[in-house]
């Protein structure tokens, strides 16, 4: 696999305070002539686009400093005092930012460096001239997806936004206003539609890990999922003001969005089927729980390059100084960095309690305000039973990960860390239940996107997988009133975890049912946050992005163990307990736009903040 090379240049923007862009440096920070005279140069520059657009959303690549989504979407625990995670969980999202970030939980603007970095691409890409004119269209659809791509994240998060059609010099007008969502969605299609006509339907292996067809296909399919979803496909916003309804919801309840949806989630599939590319299972047909749920599991979200993966992120980076994403991620003995910030982002009882037992049934967990603690024996009794996906994805007190079987660095004997909160008998009395001794490290450590990595420290985010595609269209179909194709293409993922087929026909125990897979299948990629949003979900403020957050207790015997208090032999009993209390207000809906740039008179701000 060629790895994609990183030329560190930087595109220079100086702060202009009367104007919503900032001024671009044309004093001679970027020398397009020399980067433009040959194809290596213009590699190098293409490569900071692909690293600077598909890092969105992610560590360094979603505003705050510390933590990662799943901590302020109920995933994980909110993490320590001083992350912008923590902070969000407590006041909510602030027009002037946390912990570095200029507003939200996004860096507003970064997208617009981003999106001039990649037109300067597609407007310079013709100077070149060792290049043939096929790889110059292929390298301009690309600049086009990567800026399709930004633009997509953008409209989830903000709606309306203003619509950049160039790089701009000093010269230009740069007071652009948001313009209506619908305005905004069609802009980013037709960048879909120009991107497609250009770029290559299949990049060529020494290529691996660029933008192809299937990938443009796949930001039009989840950009129009988006649309159809309730809080912009509504006559009626989700805060009303006269000022910004245009830019919040499309101002109709249109069902054909649906259809759209479902048209684009299947040019998807049409595409993957004829270019190699398939929904790991490896054991058996439609409609049978699959054997080897872990191994195919693992695989597609942790094997670089595999057939499941239609774009990653690959920024490919041992170095933690420069790779906060495998420092948020992989937390296991071979990472021999400082630790301290990433330590507190245990699973969440509330999560934990999405996920299935391995014959489909959903586990019997302990609930706040039990009569007693249950016996840890209960505990190893059910994380054995769990469905392969949990135990790929976490590393628990008293039960080994499946993630990396006989590699003591991921073992409960070598980890290094607590893998759950902890009562130590020694130093508390025996009558401690139902309090709360410690929080954070809730009742595991994340160890998705890690399935057999051995001593590998970074792993490549999946941006789009197949799944993502089959569980896209068993929403869209669900919603048309199709059960039928609905059921099809959700029991692909249900089955391919090693669970027995799913038959609800009802639309609405349908849709949640479809909502839970995807909240297992994505955890840590990015998508619950978005997805409850976008629903609008009746619970996004009781245990998902607000309210009540729970944790498992553990009480621990640690003179059996030496120390180690993840033995099973350590553990006495456990319980859940309420940790903390999440902020929710629905201005959250959307993302607000740094208040320094509303202030400028240009762009106003999303309704509530």
């Amino acid at each position: 696999m060629k790895k994609i090379l990183i030329l560190l240049f930087t595109i220079a923007l100086f702060s202009c305070e009367d104007s919503f862009l900032e001024m671009p440096d044309t004093s001679g920070t970027v020398d397009l002539d020399e980067i433009y005279s040959s194809t290596k140069n213009a590699e190098s520059a293409l490569a900071k686009c692909y690293r600077d657009a598909l890092k969105h959303g992610w560590p360094t690549g979603w505003g705050v400093s510390h933590g990662t989504l799943g901590s302020i979407s109920g995933e994980r625990y909110r993490g320590y005092n001083w992350h912008g995670t923590y902070i969000i969980s407590e006041v909510g999202l602030s027009v002037n930012g946390c912990d570095q970030s200029d507003a939200g939980a996004d860096s507003f603007a970064d997208n617009w460096a981003c999106v001039r970095e990649c037109y300067l691409v597609y407007e310079n890409i013709d100077r070149v001239p060792d290049m043939d004119e096929s790889m110059k269209n292929n390298y301009k659809g690309e600049a086009l997806a990567l800026i399709a791509y930004r633009y997509m994240g953008m409209f989830y998060r903000y709606g309306g936004l203003p619509l950049v059609t160039k790089s701009f010099e000093a010269s230009d007008d740069l007071n652009i206003p948001r313009s209506s969502l619908q305005d905004t969605y069609d802009f980013i299609l037709d960048l879909c539609d120009k991107a497609l006509a250009l770029v290559f339907d299949n990049q060529e292996t020494k290529y691996t890990g660029r933008i192809q067809k299937g990938a443009v296909l796949a930001i039009k399919a989840r950009l129009q999922l988006f649309a159809a979803r309730p809080l912009f496909n509504s006559a009626t916003p989700y805060l009303s003001d006269p000022e910004t309804d245009r830019l919040v919801c499309f101002g109709n309840q249109d069902p054909n969005r649906w259809n759209d949806a479902v048209t684009s989630n299947e040019a998807v599939l049409t595409w993957a089927n004829a270019n190699g590319y398939r929904l790991l299972n490896t054991g058996g047909g439609q409609g049978r729980p699959n054997p080897n749920a872990a191994a195919d599991y693992g695989t597609a979200v942790s094997f670089p390059g595999n057939e499941e993966v239609i774009l990653a992120y690959k920024y490919d980076s041992s170095d933690q100084g420069n790779n906060y994403i495998a420092y948020y991620y992989n937390t296991s003995n071979y990472w021999t960095n400082n630790h301290y910030d990433t330590d507190n982002v245990g699973l969440l009882t509330n999560f934990l309690e999405n996920y299935y037992y391995a014959d489909g049934t959903t586990p019997d967990w302990p609930k706040v305000g039990d009569a007693q603690p249950r016996p840890a024996s209960d505990w190893i009794d059910h994380v054995n039973k769990m469905e392969a996906r949990f135990r790929v994805d976490y590393i628990v007190p008293g039960v080994e990960s499946l993630a990396n079987p006989g590699d003591n660095n991921w073992s409960l004997s070598g980890w290094g860390r607590k893998t759950g909160n902890t009562f130590n008998i020694n130093a508390a009395a025996p009558d401690v239940f139902p309090g709360v001794g410690e929080s954070g490290k809730g009742c595991g450590a994340p160890t998705k996107f890690y399935y057999n990595a051995g001593g590998r420290v970074w792993f490549e985010p999946p941006l789009f997988r197949m799944a993502e595609i089959y569980l896209n269209l068993a929403e869209a179909y669900n919603e048309t009133g199709n059960s039928a194709k609905a059921l099809e293409n959700l029991n692909l993922v249900h089955n391919r975890a090693g669970l027995p087929s799913i038959t609800e026909t009802n639309k609405d125990r349908l849709r949640a049912l479809i909502q839970r897979e995807k909240a297992i299948e994505m955890e840590g990629e990015n998508r619950r946050y978005y997805d409850a949003k976008h629903w609008k979900l009746s619970n996004i403020g009781d245990g998902i992005i607000g309210g009540q957050m729970r944790e498992f207790q553990f009480l621990v015997d640690q003179s059996k163990t030496g120390g180690n208090q993840n033995l099973p032999d350590c553990l006495i009993s456990y319980w859940d307990a309420n940790t903390y209390v999440a902020y929710w207000n629905p201005k959250m809906y959307l993302e607000p736009i740094p208040q320094s740039e509303v202030n400028k008179g240009i762009i106003v701000q999303n309704p509530g903040y």
